[in-house]
């Protein structure tokens, strides 16, 4: 009964928050298209808010590069087509070529795993290892037992490394995030901050990497290694699928609107009963993969078929 309260709670939300953003977004495709862009790479996908502002504006400037080309490098015409002034559009292509000329990468975001999120467990096992014999809690003034009841708190299979105390665990990030830096060009190297020390921290305790110990023998957190190495929650490996899906179904349907041989737009609008909702989406899935066992031919040319269906929202 709790769940189902605590779903229905969730559920009156998220509607209340489309009422919300209704009322404050312009109701458009495009408009919607770019709140649910941020809300999936920021909220969902874990990025930061400038490495997502960085990510938009590296894209725009991709944008003015790409037309520039196809308007034969003519600098006035493509400022012309996207209200920029030409010396603005001429910084634009140079940064570009530079990049382009230099092997540089600009400023964008990554479906991967940062950094100091894959390489956290093999640097905490590095620097703090713990002997087979030897007590993970290395606080002073605990005695022998209260040092035990603390390690007894962690779940199992957890790696053989010390507890460490808040300070320890900050300065570990901020190392992580010091070494994160150094390939990087210098343009692009961000200082270390408290507000990305807290996401950092946020991401590792979501996925539950790193586990907060708040015991009452001690007046301070703990935080414990559980892994071995970085492993998302399942939601996270969804939040990746569905990046990939979109960046996928945006190129299809470019070439669809260029009118490309073999490609090929399809919606169906319908109304169903509730209570053979999931009858049908499972007679769907054995009717693709029929009609792709159908066609599919070993070496042939390869083809891709994406879809999602679910609730109509937009008509």
């Amino acid at each position: 009964m709790v769940v189902m309260n605590v779903v229905s709670q969730q559920s009156e939300i998220t509607s209340q928050l489309k009422d919300d953003l209704s009322r404050v977004v312009d109701n458009s495709p495009a408009d919607w298209i770019l709140l649910h862009l941020a809300m999936g790479t920021m909220k969902m996908g874990g990025h930061r808010y400038g490495a997502f502002l960085d990510a938009a504006t590296t894209a725009a400037k991709l944008a003015i590069y790409s037309t520039f080309i196809e308007q034969g490098e003519n600098i006035r015409k493509t400022g012309f087509l996207y209200h920029v002034e030409p010396k603005r559009v001429k910084a634009i292509v140079k940064e570009i070529q530079d990049a382009i000329a230099e092997g540089q990468s600009l400023k964008a975001l990554n479906d991967k795993e940062p950094f100091y999120l894959i390489a956290l467990p093999f640097l905490w096992q590095e620097r703090f290892p713990c002997g087979e014999h030897e007590s993970r809690v290395r606080l002073q003034g605990l005695t022998p037992g209260e040092r035990r009841s603390i390690e007894d708190s962690l779940p199992p299979g957890c790696p053989k490394a010390r507890i460490l105390d808040q300070v320890e665990f900050n300065e570990l990030i901020e190392v992580l995030h010091e070494l994160s830096q150094e390939e990087l060009p210098e343009s692009q190297q961000m200082p270390f901050s408290e507000a990305l020390m807290l996401h950092i921290k946020f991401r590792l305790l979501h996925s539950g990497t790193v586990i907060q110990i708040d015991s009452p023998l001690v007046d301070i957190p703990l935080f414990a290694l559980t892994t071995e190495s970085y492993s998302p929650k399942e939601e996270r490996e969804r939040v990746f699928a569905m990046i990939d899906d979109v960046a996928r179904y945006f190129s299809i349907l470019q070439a669809w609107v260029r009118r490309e041989e073999g490609v090929m737009r399809g919606v169906e609008v319908f109304d169903i009963d509730l209570g053979r909702r999931q009858e049908a989406l499972d007679e769907l899935d054995v009717l693709l993969r029929a009609w792709a066992d159908k066609y599919h031919q070993d070496g042939g040319y390869p083809m891709l078929l994406q879809f999602a269906a679910g609730t109509r929202e937009f008509d």
